[in-house]
């Protein structure tokens, strides 16, 4: 690659057209300069950032070059040199290493030639640079640097925190930076971790600043200061032994009844394998490299005088997070994959907040994909999730960038064809134990960040996207991967996996099948066709078809499956496609004629008051002979009728049922009895509502996804509340019989998540109206006070007092009472719901789980109060900030109705007040 191309900007003609127009113009020859220079910056940056880009340069052989040129522009330009150092570490950590060696060169230069002014003349003639520029050059770019890192700490970034941290950590390898700075940086990050009340994502972003420095730094910090790494890697284990409990309740595998709360072996948690890692180093003294890691500084020259020559880094203090007041409140409010899942919005300082540890998948042996409780293997596992979150905004840039790893890393990195020579086969490095799989580490990587819990960093769309790129990149590497990532997947199906994790297992598997023609070996799964309804294994193979139904038509893909899977007898396939069930549509309906009447007046788009007088003359006449129903009777009658010729005329189009449910929404809230005129008890408006949801489930039984849309938009028109949503959630559990499957946890999920939106918005509104209020009585005070000297600036007499608030702010603040009650209804309902399904006594759900080792023998009750309990065990993770507000209100009403199971079921009783605890971190 060069570095030198059109060094002086573009062609001649354009200059030349400029030099006629400079004696027609006043300043010509400022604005050619100013743009010049700014071509030169941009340049300049955009070459930092593209170093060794091309495919065919080594990145080690590209250091000199790109030191040269860098030195043609030290001192003019060292701010844009520090910029692009700055957005390079932060943007792309795989380079890190070498622009740490790039600093470093630079740095070694201009101190030797301080040094020896004589042993580097003959550098300065070639480039051109006087030595002592290049000095003053360097230093300000480690000063812009230092600064640049500075304001990633006052805006708490920990990401570009935690990257900087590593960037140090290797110029303190070459003298560049001072040790003891940075280990007096450490020490700040690691008293965080001492904070009382510190947040989970607070001290874990701490804790991987102190740890991957401290990887990234090699044996020198540690010769410095002994005994100061041994005590930041005593704080690191300290924290992390403090996570055991935590961990359990967000592990993609649930631990079986006999475990002690410890992960499975398939499983693993950033900061158990950065402790790990750490211990492994400390158990060779830092003496052996990391095994990964290329280490371009080893060929540049050690400054003659080491200490005064080092750069130090200032004395830092880690300053406190700044939240709104109410966020924990809002919580979930963005769906994070494909199907209605949620991720949290702070309005914090960092984006996505992580309340749990990172506990992830382990899909292949070690000697496949790195072992990341190692040194090397924590560092590329670790670069590979920043590039995941980095490069979030553009997946095919990612995707490209996957593939092209090997480059960036030591030779031996990962097994490819590469030519390796003798110094390296003769290094005293771990490379026998690397040589990894590239494909199926990417693959492994994307599936276990996607299937965190209780949330996934970004939209689950974008992970299954990335995999598809990776695919199309490199389809005879990664597909095999892809495979073999999809089999291991569906065998942990049945043996523990989280019911979150197989819920999206099937939401990814059925988009990765539609961009691929829905291919895949299907007759593997055949004998799984026995099992019960509710084994996860069928589980998992009824609702990836149901989704690829979704992405494609029934017909596709019945054309795509066995015979075996097309039988009744399974289940796992729709004998009929996705449609409504009109029930009044034969003529032998006792309603017909009625349903008919209607069904004509809403299809020409009679005025809904007209339409509302007819459903009201419908009931009368249902009142009397022939049929003389009981009013209460006639009302359910057209309440059925009226809802099913909505949705009926509706389910043409999504399109079609929105203009109906706006154009007639009076008569939905007349048939919920919820019209000023309609003098209902409140028993008749929860029974009403309760019938409507019933009535649409029953007219979508062959859409699960359209009675979820469905509900949605009721709950948006205000028609039902998200309480009768939960409430139809549970409904048809018996006390003896628990049962919620991912399409009730999808209805019920999506109900809270409506509730706690309208809080956010109220929310929102009280905010606004509060600071528009403030802002009006600023204007006012300043207006008063005018110049009139200090005693005129006291115009408290003149402001009138708030003793009354405003309308404005009297309506928003009733509205956001009004849908915080709403919102502690819907969470006591659902809180409510799991208590009387695992908690009565004939549930037996800890009986089940004590079953756990013989589970092959499990029947269909046995699966259901499993996946009844993961739903649970989820529902305390996902929404524990809400669960938090109204923690004393839900503990007296809901968890109270446990204390009768103690005497019958103590141990089921304990079992699901630990699950509350430890989600609320009360443990």
């Amino acid at each position: 690659m060069s570095y030198y191309s059109n060094r002086n900007g573009g062609g001649g003609r354009r200059h030349h057209r400029d030099d006629r127009r400079q004696n027609h113009r006043d300043g010509g020859h400022h604005h050619r300069e100013a743009h010049h220079v700014d071509n030169t910056e941009t340049k300049l940056r955009n070459n930092i950032l593209k170093f060794a880009d091309d495919i065919n340069t080594d990145p080690s052989s590209e250091l000199p070059r790109f030191s040269n040129y860098l030195r043609e522009h030290l001192p003019a330009h060292s701010a844009t040199i520090a910029e692009g150092f700055r957005l390079g570490v932060t943007e792309q950590p795989y380079k890190i290493p070498f622009y740490a060696g790039v600093l470093s060169h630079l740095h070694n230069e201009a101190l030797n030639s301080s040094i020896d002014p004589e042993a580097s003349g003959d550098n300065a003639l070639a480039t051109g640079v006087n030595e002592s520029d290049l000095h003053v050059g360097v230093k300000a770019v480690i000063e812009d640097i230092i600064k640049g890192f500075q304001g990633y700490l006052d805006k708490l970034a920990w990401r570009e925190l935690k990257l900087c941290a590593c960037f140090f950590a290797h110029l303190v390898q070459t003298h560049t930076i001072s040790p003891t700075s940075l280990v007096s940086l450490l020490q700040s990050f690691a008293s965080v971790l001492d904070e009382p009340g510190v947040s989970f994502d607070r001290a874990h972003q701490a804790a991987l600043c102190v740890g991957e420095a401290l990887i990234h730094s090699g044996s020198t910090l540690y010769t410095h200061d002994t005994a100061a790494v041994n005590d930041l890697i005593t704080s690191l284990k300290t924290y992390s032994d403090g996570l055991k409990s935590l961990r359990a309740a967000v592990s993609p595998i649930v631990p079986g009844s006999g475990s002690d709360g410890g992960l499975e072996p398939e499983c693993k948690e950033t900061i158990i394998s950065l402790v790990s890692a750490l211990e492994h180093l400390r158990g060779t003294s830092f003496t052996v490299p990391v095994a990964s890691l290329p280490r371009p500084q080893e060929a540049f020259t050690t400054p003659k005088t080491i200490g005064a020559s080092s750069f130090e880094l200032p004395f830092v203090l880690v300053p406190p997070e700044a939240f709104e007041l109410d966020d924990d409140m809002s919580g979930p409010s963005s769906s994070t994959t494909a199907g209605p899942s949620s991720a949290y919005t702070y309005k914090a300082k960092s984006a996505f907040r992580q309340n749990f540890p990172y506990v992830y998948l382990s899909l292949f042996p070690d000697d496949v994909t790195p072992n990341d409780q190692t040194p090397g293997g924590y560092v590329v596992r670790s670069c590979m999730i920043d590039m995941l979150n980095i490069f979030e905004v553009n997946r095919k840039e990612n995707a490209r960038l996957t593939l092209d790893l090997p480059r960036w890393f030591h030779a031996r990195t990962f097994d490819r064809d590469r030519q390796v020579d003798d110094e390296d086969d003769n290094d005293n490095t771990e490379v026998e134990k690397m040589e990894w799989n590239l494909e199926c580490l990417a693959i492994e990587t994307i599936l276990s960040t996607t299937f965190l819990l209780p949330v996934s960093p970004h939209l689950g769309a974008y992970y299954y996207a990335l995999i598809t790129d990776l695919c199309k990149l490199s389809p005879q590497t990664v597909g095999p991967a892809v495979g073999k990532s999809i089999r291991r997947l569906y065998k942990f199906l049945g043996n523990g996996l989280d019911v979150e994790v197989a819920k999206r297992f099937a939401e990814w598997f059925a988009i990765h099948m539609s961009n691929f023609s829905f291919n895949w070996v299907w007759k593997e799964w055949i004998p799984d066709l026995s099992f019960a309804q509710a084994h996860p294994q069928k589980r998992f193979i009824k609702r990836a078809i149901e989704l690829e139904i979704r992405l494609s038509y029934h017909d596709r893909i019945k054309g795509s499956l066995p015979a075996d899977f097309l039988e009744p007898e399974p289940n796992v396939f729709p004998q009929e496609p996705p449609a409504g069930d009109y029930e009044y549509d034969s003529t032998d309906h006792p309603y017909h004629n009625e349903a008919e009447a209607l069904l004509n007046l809403v299809r020409g788009r009679s005025k809904a008051d007209e339409v509302l007088k007819h459903a009201e003359s419908m009931r009368n006449n249902l009142t009397g002979p022939p049929t003389n129903l009981s009013p209460h009777m006639a009302a359910t009658v057209v309440r059925s009728i009226s809802m099913q010729v909505l949705l009926h005329v509706g389910s043409r189009s999504f399109s079609h049922f929105l203009n109906a449910i706006e154009r007639y929404l009076s008569l939905l809230r007349s048939i919920s009895n919820r019209e000023p005129s309609t003098s209902s008890s409140a028993l008749d408006v929860t029974q009403a509502k309760a019938e409507i949801l019933d009535i649409a489930s029953r007219y979508w039984r062959r859409s699960s996804q359209m009675v979820a849309i469905v509900f949605d938009k009721l709950m948006q028109y205000q028609v039902v509340d998200p309480e009768d949503v939960v409430s139809w959630s549970f409904r048809g559990q018996s006390r003896d019989h628990a049962r919620l499957s991912a399409k009730e946890w999808d209805i019920l999920k999506a109900a809270l998540e409506k509730a706690n939106g309208r809080v956010l918005v109220a929310k929102g509104k009280v905010q606004s109206v509060k600071k528009v209020e403030e802002d009006a009585k600023a204007r006012l005070k300043a207006k008063q006070g005018g110049d009139v000297g200090d005693e005129g600036m006291d115009v408290e007499t003149s402001v009138p007092e708030d003793s009354v608030q405003s309308q404005a702010l009297s309506a928003a603040l009733k509205a956001h009472a009004t849908l915080t009650r709403d919102q502690k209804a819907a969470l006591l309902q659902a809180l409510d719901g799991f208590i009387s399904a695992l908690g009565s006594p004939g549930t037996k759900i800890c009986e089940h789980l004590e079953s756990w080792s013989s589970r092959e023998t499990w029947e269909q009750e046995e699966w259901e109060s499993w996946e009844t309990y993961g739903w649970y065990r989820q529902f305390c993770r996902e929404f524990s900030p809400q669960l938090k507000v109204y923690m004393n209100t839900l503990e007296s009403i809901s968890l109270s109705k446990l204390d009768a199971l103690d005497a019958t079921d103590q141990a089921a009783s304990k079992l699901l007040r630990r699950v509350w605890s430890v989600a609320l971190d009360q443990e």
